[in-house]
């Protein structure tokens, strides 16, 4: 096999491979074991026609792995105990697996499992120390339930899934910075939305979102930058799209891009002109209540 190959090349010059790359080679089969390459510590598999990868846990000074474009069907062995204890890098991308095991991986920094049959990870990352980046985009998934308990993730990409609902989460997500939700089905904004500190990105493109009072929900994040809600149902016609984006504005003074568009400073100006309306009207309102009331109060009298 493949791995036989690899350990009689490294015997014949003397040498142990710390790299691997075998790319688009119609490779099938890993073998039994990987025990003459122990010492590697990066391989690339991509884009060939592997099914089982059970082989390589065996590895156990492994960094990173790309699996990308392969047929495998069952990733167990990520959820073995003291399997791939140094990996810190993994692509499983475009695969053909439905479930994903309660991994341990402890050191893993990326994880990319887009392009799969995902519907829940049950506690297949939960509480996860090192995680920080996930890409899971062309799933199954219908809940961000599935992506809570992750203390250090930073960014999270779930384009194309089936996610109705902005909530699920629980607070469990306080280092979240990007928050990828392209082609979902989000039509409402919950408000545990507030409990994304340190949100910056979030991209909300193609779901369906129809009234502008959902979409100033978004003004519960207190950091938000980088705001995109374009080919939602909500109106953002060239006269809607400037009051939507100075209605962002007059609240959250840190927006920097709105729908790909960048903040100009006669947008910021609007918002000025926006909130001074607003505080206008409000204390006229205001001060015609108090004269009504002292006008009855004096009837009385």
């Amino acid at each position: 096999g493949f791995m036989a190959t690899l350990a009689e090349s490294s015997d014949r010059e003397c040498f142990q491979f710390s790299e691997v790359v075998c790319q688009s080679q119609d490779l099938d089969n890993l073998g039994k074991s990987a025990e003459e390459i122990k010492d590697v510590t990066k391989i690339d598999f991509s884009n060939n026609g592997l099914a089982d990868v059970a082989a390589l846990k065996d590895l156990t000074r492994l960094t990173r792995l790309n699996l990308a474009t392969n047929k495998i069907k069952n990733v167990s062995c990520f959820g073995t105990d003291d399997a791939f204890p140094n990996l810190k890098w993994l692509d499983i991308s475009n695969n053909k697996f439905n479930e994903w095991p309660a991994f341990k991986c402890p050191k893993l920094d990326y994880l990319n499992i887009s392009g799969n049959k995902l519907e829940k990870v049950n506690d297949g990352w939960a509480g996860h120390p090192t995680l920080r980046i996930i890409s899971a985009a062309d799933n199954k998934f219908k809940s961000l339930a599935n992506f809570k308990n992750c203390p250090k993730l930073e960014e999270l990409y779930l384009a194309q899934n089936m996610i109705a609902q902005f909530s699920g989460w629980e607070g469990t997500l306080p280092s979240l910075k990007r928050l990828h939700l392209r082609r979902n089905k989000i039509v409402t904004i919950d408000e545990e939305l507030q409990e994304l500190p340190e949100l910056v990105y979030l991209n909300l493109r193609h779901n369906a979102i129809e009234t502008v009072e959902q979409a100033v929900r978004v003004f519960q994040l207190p950091k938000v930058m980088d705001l995109n809600i374009i080919n939602n149902p909500v109106d953002l016609s060239c006269s809607s799209f400037n009051l939507l984006m100075a209605e962002f504005l007059t609240r959250r003074t840190t927006l920097v891009r709105f729908c790909k568009v960048k903040v100009q400073e006669s947008n910021q100006l609007e918002a000025v002109h926006l909130a001074k309306f607003r505080w206008e009207k409000s204390e006229a309102e205001r001060k015609a209540k108090e004269a009504a009331e002292a006008a009855a109060a004096n009837a009385e009298e």
